[in-house]
């Protein structure tokens, strides 16, 4: 009886496999693969613009008020993550990155947390300036000479005689410290709020804002 396919039957049983022999032989993933998150918290600024960008709600921030400041914990879920990058796209001082590791299985769900804690030191108030004389004020003003002194905490002033009031500073604040009303041309900082990223400083386009 002539059995089909005997030839090669007989051919395969000696030839060498096509297949890939993962897992005894490891695979390189493909390139620009986004796997397993890798977070840095000594990098974070605990801006939030992370959790905020987040499209599957993957991310989570604990934050424990300790001595000085504050205890920040952030987490990210793979198994809710859609390794969009939107988190490391988005990161301002490049704490987040995906790497090339795409060995997830895991048999709890603790196997598929990735958590990071830092401290965040508490914002420094700025020492009470004098006030200076009026008729050296009336003089010259700081707003007409552009003397705008940066703050001694990190945290944004503005220059009004640069500002043309554009909002750009306000959108882009990843804390949502900025208030800008264009049409009463005001700018307003919300100190508590404002975790000194200085993403602001970097998207005005008219150098209105210094650090």
């Amino acid at each position: 009886m002539d059995l089909p396919f005997v030839k090669e039957a007989v051919k395969g049983l000696f030839s060498k496999s096509s297949c890939e022999m993962y897992p005894f032989v490891p695979s390189e993933a493909a390139p620009r693969y986004r796997g397993r998150i890798v977070f840095h918290p000594e990098k974070c600024i605990n801006c939030g613009m992370c959790e905020r960008v987040c499209a599957g709600g993957a991310i989570k921030t604990e934050s424990v008020p300790v001595e000085g400041g504050m205890q920040v914990t952030r987490s990210f879920n793979l198994g809710s993550c859609t390794f969009c990058s939107h988190c490391a796209d988005f990161c301002h001082e490049h704490a987040i990155e995906l790497s090339a590791d795409y060995h997830m299985i895991a048999t709890k769900e603790e196997d598929l947390i990735v958590t990071g804690t830092f401290f965040k030191a508490a914002p420094k108030k700025p020492a009470p300036k004098p006030a200076a004389p009026k008729a050296e004020a009336a003089a010259t003003p700081a707003a007409a000479t552009g003397a705008i002194m940066p703050r001694d905490d990190g945290k944004p002033v503005q220059i009004p005689s640069k500002c043309v009031y554009c909002t750009l500073c306000a959108k882009k604040c990843p804390a949502g410290a900025l208030t800008v009303d264009r049409a009463a041309k005001t700018w307003t900082l919300d100190e508590d709020v404002c975790v000194a990223c200085g993403t602001c400083a970097g998207v005005c386009p008219k150098d209105a804002i210094v650090l």
